[in-house]
């Protein structure tokens, strides 16, 4: 048995507190890898056999094109390069990389939709609209033109490419009945879903689509104006990027409700000449229907984001896991193999949050296997346990285990990188486990460099939300 795929996900290149991105003191962008990405690839080289080259599949949000700049994003991804592709060195995966896009980075998937467009207009057709999700199963038809871009800076890797795939990309094996598919998370989310469910309210049916094509084509437009690339937009996208921080905190994100209420009514009293006092029906004010559409809206999707931060999944994640793979998923997995496949694993990301389980799944014979990688990035300056990272393993003979490389030191220690199964007896999960405690010491040193890192990390963030309390207290003090 081989290693035919390593998957991972929410490394969220470029971003500052990003594990990965290499900062020099000033927090520029420095040329190498960071001392996590080598020893994450030392870890890698001790564990693959010398014969193994696995492809590698980055399963959304390994670009940080959200809330960093363009630039910054391309030189990290550059330093990912150099760390498993190294010019003078054994490069750890096979050249053909497969990219699912997420919501930080589904800018590239739009970019793979007007290249596909433009070409079929040069090509004398004229579609009727743009290809909203590729096929699941097999090769990828698309290219990522920026990132290929960006490969052509190595000259030794010529001949390398990147092939993308929207919004899932899957192995499967009719022998077998074995298959495995990979979807970043962000549709798992409501959040992301909200023109369906806007629909949905105004239709007074069900919210959430059928399809993946109904899924992508009413909410791609609301992903790309949410999140895709805030980066580039200068201070707009700074000030967007604290979004996620305000919504961690019930007191911020209740104060960051109210002022969104306050500056609605008070645009329509001095720029429209409306009172927002006037009444419109059984005593409620214009005033009143503003505050609660602000709440339901930024105030509960904060108040989630709040409750589902201690804990892996909820059971509104779990519906939306079960709804997902047994409704819009299913659907195209009958379309393209003729039916659902007897064993099925489920791998996401998107969270944060890494775990590994089975979920029964209506439509699936067997419980599915869902597994998690969790994300390179630390959330907030308060560590929680829940959080953490995983790569995950996919055999030749599409098994898939986790290797869990941390979560947060809570308690000021680290526990070991280990492979761990969804709980069914797997082959790969027990090989790759000793190849993985063969290379203890070098998963050691990957560890102990780790837990530094996101203790810097956690201080650099407490320290920036003290300077900022301090600048609130000066400002009323004046």
């Amino acid at each position: 048995m081989s290693i035919a795929q390593i998957v991972l996900s929410d490394l969220h290149l470029g971003a500052r507190d990003s594990l990965l991105t290499h900062v020099n003191a000033a927090s520029e962008i420095i040329d190498g890898p960071s001392r996590v990405l080598s020893a994450f690839a030392e870890g890698l080289k001790a564990t693959l056999r010398a014969d193994e080259k696995p492809q590698l599949v980055l399963l959304g949000d390994a670009l940080d094109l959200g809330l960093s700049p363009f630039g910054d994003v391309s030189n990290s991804f550059l330093q990912l390069l150099d760390a498993f592709f190294p010019k003078d060195g054994r490069e750890l995966f096979s050249r053909e990389i497969v990219y699912v896009a997420g919501n930080h980075d589904h800018h590239l998937w739009r970019m793979a939709q007007d290249h596909c467009f433009i070409n079929a207009l040069q090509g004398g057709e004229i579609p009727r609209d743009l290809e909203h999700v590729t096929k699941i199963i097999g090769r990828p038809n698309h290219t990522c033109r920026l990132m290929e871009s960006l490969i052509a800076h190595r000259p030794h890797l010529a001949g390398a490419s990147v092939r993308i795939a929207y919004p899932n990309w899957g192995l499967a094996d009719k022998d077998s009945g074995r298959a495995v598919v990979m979807h970043h998370g962000h549709y798992l989310d409501g959040m992301y879903r909200a023109l369906s469910n806007l629909r949905g309210f105004l239709e007074n049916g069900e919210a959430r689509p059928a399809t993946m094509h109904q899924l992508e084509a009413e909410n791609g437009p609301w992903i790309d104006f949410l999140w895709s690339d805030l980066g580039s937009a200068g201070e707009v996208g700074g000030d967007a990027g604290s979004l996620y921080a305000t919504m961690l905190s019930a007191g911020a994100s209740h104060d960051f409700a109210e002022s969104m209420a306050r500056r609605i009514t008070g645009g329509l009293n001095s720029k429209l000449g409306i009172n927002p006092k006037m009444q419109l029906k059984y005593g409620i004010s214009i005033e009143n229907l503003i505050h609660a559409g602000v709440d339901l809206t930024a105030g509960r999707a904060a108040e989630r984001q709040r409750d589902g931060y201690g804990h892996v999944l909820g059971e509104a994640e779990i519906e939306d896991i079960g709804w997902y793979l047994s409704t819009p998923m299913a659907a195209q997995l009958r379309d393209e193999l003729g039916d659902l496949p007897r064993e099925l694993n489920f791998v996401f990301g998107h969270t944060h949050k890494p775990f590994q389980d089975e979920l029964r799944v209506d439509g699936y014979e067997l419980p599915v296997g869902v597994f998690n990688t969790g994300g390179w990035v630390l959330d907030e300056p308060t560590l929680m346990p829940v959080q953490g990272c995983a790569a995950m393993l996919v055999s030749d003979d599409l098994e898939v285990a986790s290797l869990r490389l941390f979560n947060d030191p809570t308690d000021g220690t680290m526990a070991p990188v280990r492979v761990e199964g969804s709980g069914r007896v797997s082959r790969l999960a027990d090989e790759a486990g000793e190849a993985v405690a063969r290379a203890a010491d070098v998963w050691a040193d990957f560890s102990q460099i780790v837990h530094g890192r996101i203790q810097h990390e956690a201080d650099v963030k407490v320290r920036a939300m003290l300077d900022k309390s301090n600048d609130v207290l000066r400002e009323a003090a004046e």
